[in-house]
């Protein structure tokens, strides 16, 4: 069994080196996509030493802005490869700011105990989880102004009561003064999440079986009117993957299990971003569920030292 880590980079190479050495394993593959608007040549130098790393190439690169269809489509270009790679196992998405709770050993036997389950979290929408229910993820459409993160709008179309608002009118003239004129013409149709799904969301980081990969890929060939619904919807990574599993599992419930990745969200209800651990969060590490493998998010420039505590001090707190 493998395990496929796709790992979502934007920034920090050292720090994403810090982390394929710390899940390196004889049955460890990586795929790292770098954000097109990062550089990608110091991130070529700093991992150049792993044999079993592909980094994607400058035509495989998206540029991820927040909340956009870029993490989706960078997504799936890595889940192509593992699938034509034949490497049966999972595959692991990460972000390059995540860092494993658990040593490579432990995440292994892990693996090798659940083989065939798949890990992501998720609940139905509408939900009190999210603003609007999540329903304006579903129905509204996302207009980037730039490639600045919150600089966007959310629009509904004409065909919805919120369009004859003095709130959308000022957005509309923020688009329009920001020369999106082509993109405001997609309000003329009605948004509404496919029929043939239901939805649902969750966090953006899973781990999932191999088959299922398949599945989701079989999934999208299939329907390619989903990707081009997602590309103008906010989150769709939070909706898109947790939809398909649930649609892919809807007669075996039981194959799905929380997800791996721990966050912290513990700031502001307004904060987009969870909170960044610092050297004083190893306790709470330390006692997290055996079930959390990898957590995010960590900044080595902030807090140099806290990736070795980390090995030091909660590794060996878990034996598998």
């Amino acid at each position: 069994m493998t395990i496929n880590y796709l790992i979502l980079a934007h920034t920090n190479p050292l720090q994403v080196k810090k982390l394929v050495t710390a899940l390196n394993h004889k049955n460890s593959y990586f795929y790292v996509h770098v954000d097109l608007k990062a550089k990608l040549s110091p991130f070529k130098d700093a991992l150049r030493e792993f044999p079993n790393l592909y980094m994607l190439r400058e035509n495989q690169r998206e540029t991820c802005n927040w909340g956009g269809i870029g993490i989706v489509k960078a997504t799936f270009t890595m889940l192509k490869l593992v699938d034509q790679s034949g490497k049966k196992g999972y595959a692991v998405l990460l972000s390059g700011q995540d860092y494993p709770v658990k040593s490579t050993d432990y995440i292994d036997a892990f693996f090798q105990s659940n083989q065939g389950k798949d890990f992501i979290s998720l609940f139905p929408l509408p939900t009190t989880r999210w603003a609007w229910g999540g329903m304006d993820r579903l129905n509204w459409y996302k207009i980037d102004l730039s490639d600045n993160r919150g600089d966007f709008v959310q629009l509904p179309s004409i065909h919805s009561k919120e369009f004859y608002s003095f709130q959308c009118l000022k957005k509309l003239v923020k688009s329009a003064s920001r020369g999106k004129i082509k993109e405001l013409q997609a309000l003329v149709y009605k948004k509404s999440f496919p029929a043939y799904l239901k939805p649902y969301g969750g966090d953006t980081w899973w781990a999932l079986n191999t088959e299922t990969i398949s599945k989701i890929l079989t999934f999208i060939q299939d329907h390619p009117d989903l990707l081009k619904y997602l590309a103008d919807s906010l989150l769709p990574d939070e909706m898109l993957f947790q939809s398909l599993v649930l649609e892919l599992n809807k007669e075996n419930l039981g194959q799905i299990n929380d997800c791996l990745t721990y966050v912290n969200w513990s700031g502001s209800i307004d904060d987009p971003s969870p909170q960044t651990f610092t050297q004083e969060d190893i306790p709470r590490l330390r006692d997290l569920s055996p079930n959390f493998l990898f957590a995010r998010k960590f900044d080595i420039n902030s807090n140099p030292q806290l990736l070795e505590s980390i090995e030091q001090e909660v590794w060996p707190a878990y034996v598998k």
